[in-house]
């Protein structure tokens, strides 16, 4: 299922609402987590649901800054926050669709939060870093953007050899 907003050249979620969805996901276990935490965990959700479903799961774009994946947007809602735990969902603009309908979309987010939502955020950021990575092939570029082939192409990878 693909999920198209408004302009037909985008499709996936609003990185806010797939944000959200870790933030409830650590909620329910009465956990808190960083920005860094769920930057990372956006991403990595990201990179499975193109892998694994051959869509993107968001729509932003996300930028290979010095401490990792980094999603443009999310960062315009927190700044400099650091390690201050994160209590307050994100507000979503209207109109945006949500994720409770996307069943495969919800499989990977849990999936990545059951695999990866107990790490720290350091724990992440060395993950993303990993030679080979997307964040290594793109760092320094002019525009630091990470395009989703990449990202596709490497967690394809790390599906296989799961």
């Amino acid at each position: 299922m693909t999920i198209a907003i408004d302009d037909p050249k985008r499709t996936g979620y609003a990185a806010e609402v797939v944000a959200n969805t870790f933030l409830e996901l650590a909620r329910a276990e009465g956990r808190a987590l960083t920005q860094m935490q769920v930057h990372k965990l956006v991403y990595i959700a990201h990179g499975y649901t193109l892998a694994l479903l051959g869509r993107p799961l968001m729509y932003n774009t996300v930028h290979a800054w010095q401490r990792g994946p980094v999603v443009r947007r999310l960062w315009q809602h927190w700044g400099e926050r650091g390690r201050v735990p994160i209590s307050e969902p994100l507000p979503v603009a209207p109109g945006e669709p949500d994720l409770t309908q996307d069943s495969e979309a919800l499989e990977v987010i849990r999936s990545v939060w059951s695999g990866y939502g107990g790490m720290e955020g350091g724990e992440l950021s060395r993950l993303t870093h990993r030679a080979g990575s997307p964040w290594s092939q793109t760092y320094g570029l002019q525009d630091n953007l990470i395009p989703d082939e990449i990202t596709r192409e490497y967690y394809t990878s790390l599906a296989r050899s799961a």
